[in-house]
């Protein structure tokens, strides 16, 4: 029996998504609603009045912007917005004519066709509660092979580049979280450029205020350019002040000045990404804007980011807390339900909450099920995946996340850091120390943990020398990194150096009451027993503490 369809019906179905012609109301299949910028909600407004026709670009752009002369840009920057929300299938291009949406009229209430919707949806919830099937949702499987090495590409010298954080001259403390916003969110655009290497903004965001020095800031990050801004508020408007500087000629290769209303940070960084990109001679896909998500939650997002980064039991439960205010604001954030992942992930890997039944694992794949859904190519999501992954022994499975993320951003540094560590515990030895190496030139100011990833393969390659002074620098960043320690007592034993070894693992012993060596060593998640009995061998030369 077929759905019985009200031909005159003003609800279209899109996807899974139903929009509302006469109020112009977009919700999700669970009735959330879903928010588009002003123009992309009038472009998709005016397909859906004439849903099924092309509509010429010079209709959209006579109909939406109402005589203000733009460029086609704007046009598909909006066509962007709504694949990006509907599917790629939703809007049809009818190269130089125009556009046209593919949707259906929606099924009468009791419906057979929305009572399958509903046995979908409901299956997919049951299948993400239970942890299961987490795999189902990624791309075709040729793309997840953990058995494909990753080669780090070439970095060319003339195409690389760090973002500084972006000046606040007033607005107070709570605004400069736009400016911060600003600067990593750009960062992460210009990253998805071909052939362009974007330092991480961990690295270059400890340059704060920085308005002199740059061709020390250059040499320290390893970088031919440097992108600085400032940005004053003014009531709810907002100007930015951008510069793409040259610091060993002390030139400006490029500037502009962007004055925009606050409470839409995503135009100001479009406009942003796209003049700098065109200054370095670049291209920019459209399809590579950024997301569009509520202010609020943005901005509750970064504020999670600062205590995420302090890679502390403390900062990891305080980051959680602020990802889930995000998602109060915007229970479609990706980003949010990624860095949820992300920080399960660690506190999966360090025991941070010391909970027995491992429920950090299954919350993070929950977040990480759901941000891929809402975002596929969202690199951050697959990082966390491979943590958790790593943490619960599925080290295939740890190793194809860590590559698929780097081949959604080539400047990831924390995919190749992961892929680095999921390597050490039993994959290609000589890849992990090259994939660390090149996080490393991506993140110059790169976190303890990079050192003793680097400093572990050193173990394992017999290389003890590089390894005890890598592991020596993460013990004394980060005097409370149990691995660390119990690594260079192992270092220590295999350079003779007994009692240096012993007292490690006395230091090791203080930080953990009832540590063992056998307890340690059980937890570790190595596919290589060899790689295990390596380490457990030369612990045991030490005797147990």
């Amino acid at each position: 029996m077929k759905p019985e369809i009200d031909p005159k019906s003003k609800i279209l179905l899109i996807g899974q998504c139903q929009y509302d012609i006469a109020s112009g109301s977009l919700t999700d299949a669970n009735g959330t609603p879903i928010r588009l910028r002003r123009q992309s909600s009038d472009v998709l407004a005016v397909l859906a009045a004439n849903n099924g026709k092309v509509v010429s670009r010079d209709d959209l752009i006579t109909k939406v912007w109402k005589g203000v002369a733009i460029t086609d840009d704007s046009l598909i920057q909006c066509i962007a917005d709504i694949r990006r929300v509907l599917g790629k299938q939703a809007v049809e291009t009818y190269p130089k004519v125009g556009y046209r949406l593919t949707a259906a009229r929606m099924p009468q209430a009791g419906s057979p066709a929305k009572r399958a919707m509903r046995v979908v949806a409901l299956t997919v919830i049951v299948a993400v509660s239970a942890g299961a099937a987490v795999w189902q949702f990624w791309s075709p499987r040729e793309t997840l092979d953990a058995g494909d090495v990753i080669v780090p590409p070439r970095i060319v010298p003339e195409k690389t580049l760090a973002v500084l954080p972006f000046v606040n001259l007033g607005g107070g403390a709570e605004l400069q979280y736009f400016g911060d916003g600003l600067s990593e969110d750009l960062t992460t655009d210009l990253s998805k450029v071909t052939d362009l290497t974007v330092i991480a903004y961990a690295s270059s965001g400890d340059f704060v205020d920085a308005e002199a020095g740059f061709s020390e800031i250059a040499t320290d990050l390893g970088v031919r350019y440097l992108v600085r801004g400032t940005v004053r508020h003014s009531g709810e408007r907002v100007r930015i002040n951008v510069s793409l500087i040259d610091p060993y000629e002390g030139t400006n290769v490029w500037a502009e000045r962007f004055d925009r209303v606050r409470q839409d940070p995503f135009d100001v960084q479009e406009d942003v990404t796209r003049a700098i990109v065109e200054a370095l001679s670049l291209t920019l896909q459209s399809e590579d804007a950024p997301s569009r998500v509520a202010p609020d939650a943005y901005f509750m997002l970064l504020r999670g980011l600062e205590p995420l980064r302090e890679n502390s039991a403390a900062g990891n439960r305080l980051a959680i807390e602020y990802f889930h205010r995000a998602l109060e604001l915007d229970p479609n954030y990706a980003r949010a339900h990624a860095y949820i992942a992300v920080a399960h992930g660690r506190d999966s890997m360090f025991n941070y909450s010391g909970d027995p039944e491992r429920s950090s694992v299954r919350k993070g794949l929950e977040a990480a099920v759901t941000a891929i859904q809402l975002h596929p190519d969202l690199p951050n999501a697959y990082f966390a995946l491979g943590i958790l992954n790593l943490a619960i022994g599925e080290h295939d499975k740890a190793l194809a996340a860590a590559r698929h993320s780097i081949r959604l951003n080539r400047n990831f540094a924390d995919g190749y850091a992961i892929l680095a560590e999921a390597g050490v515990y039993g994959g290609n030895l000589s890849e992990a120390l090259e994939a660390i190496q090149h996080a490393k030139r991506l993140h110059p100011h790169h976190p303890a943990s990079y050192h003793w990833i680097e400093g572990h393969i050193h173990f394992q390659l017999g290389d003890y020398e590089a390894a005890q002074l890598l592991l020596a620098q993460t013990v004394e960043q980060t005097p409370g990194f149990l691995p660390a320690l119990v690594t260079l007592a192992a270092v220590y034993a295999e350079l003779d150096d007994k009692d240096r070894g012993k007292a490690a693992l006395a230091a090791a012993s203080v930080l953990k009451p009832g540590f063992t060596i056998d307890s340690f060593l059980a937890s570790t998640p190595y596919a290589s027993e060899k790689r295990r009995s390596k380490l457990a061998d030369a612990l045991g030369t030490l005797g147990a503490e």
